[in-house]
């Protein structure tokens, strides 16, 4: 356990480096989810320049765009950091048997529970924190997020770091730029947020960055709300 509102005060206006460095300190046990988009990226690389053997993980839905697939095996190979793959428990094939073909047209909130959540969920009961590439700026449903948060778990508290939560998009393509760090290259072809194929579109320049996902049914597939936070 730590002190959540001291963590808070110190860790305040501390750059992300710091707070990862800070994380990595504190837990033993801990692990950077990301589906690397151009915040995951950010924080790989930043991450691999300060403990090159931190546990990195990353869900693959079975619908993933090749370019994702391409990009994951990018990073492994430029910043030497082993990337620990997970699927979900059901396959593709069982999920169609139970619940039939196309199951995100749906039920978008089961096909991501399936799909995402549940192999998240899997690798957490194995961590003490993990770091995630939110941002408060890039949707309603993230405005407030904190520097650390605290969840309770059967197995134990969990607590979850948002490095990037202050930055903006501006800087976090500043960040990947000016620093040579890969990313999809489908961000440059109208796509701004990029999920599962089936449930992610290119938008306008100026639409809501999460605009492209679900058809606008929601913001979230349940990652990163499927605990209630508890400070």
């Amino acid at each position: 356990m730590i002190d959540l509102a001291e963590t808070k005060r110190a860790l305040d206006g501390k750059s992300p480096e710091a707070v990862l460095e800070w994380a990595f300190g504190a837990f033993p046990r801990i692990g950077i989810s990301t589906a690397f988009g151009p915040e995951g990226c950010a924080l790989v690389a930043m991450a691999a320049r300060i403990k090159p053997d931190i546990k990195i993980f990353t869900v693959d839905t079975d619908f993933l765009f090749k370019e994702s697939i391409e990009l994951r095996e990018k990073f492994a190979a430029k910043y030497g950091v082993h990337i620990e793959v997970v699927r979900g428990e059901v396959s593709i094939e069982e999920q169609n048997k139970k619940h039939g073909l196309n199951l995100w047209q749906r039920d978008t909130d089961l096909c991501c529970a399936l799909r995402k959540v549940e192999p998240t969920e899997r690798v957490l009961k194995g961590l003490d924190a993990w770091v995630a590439g939110l941002r408060r700026d890039q949707s309603k449903t993230r405005a407030d997020i904190d520097v650390v948060e605290y969840y309770e778990r059967p197995e134990g508290p969990l607590y979850k770091v948002n490095p990037l939560l202050h930055w903006t998009r501006k800087d976090t393509w500043d960040y990947l730029l000016k620093n040579d760090i890969p990313y999809n290259p489908l961000l440059d072809q109208g796509y701004k947020s990029i999920g599962c194929w089936p449930c992610t579109k290119p938008v306008d320049a100026d639409a809501d960055e999460r605009a492209g996902r679900w058809g606008g049914q929601k913001a979230e597939c349940g990652i990163h709300t499927f605990m209630a936070r508890k400070g």
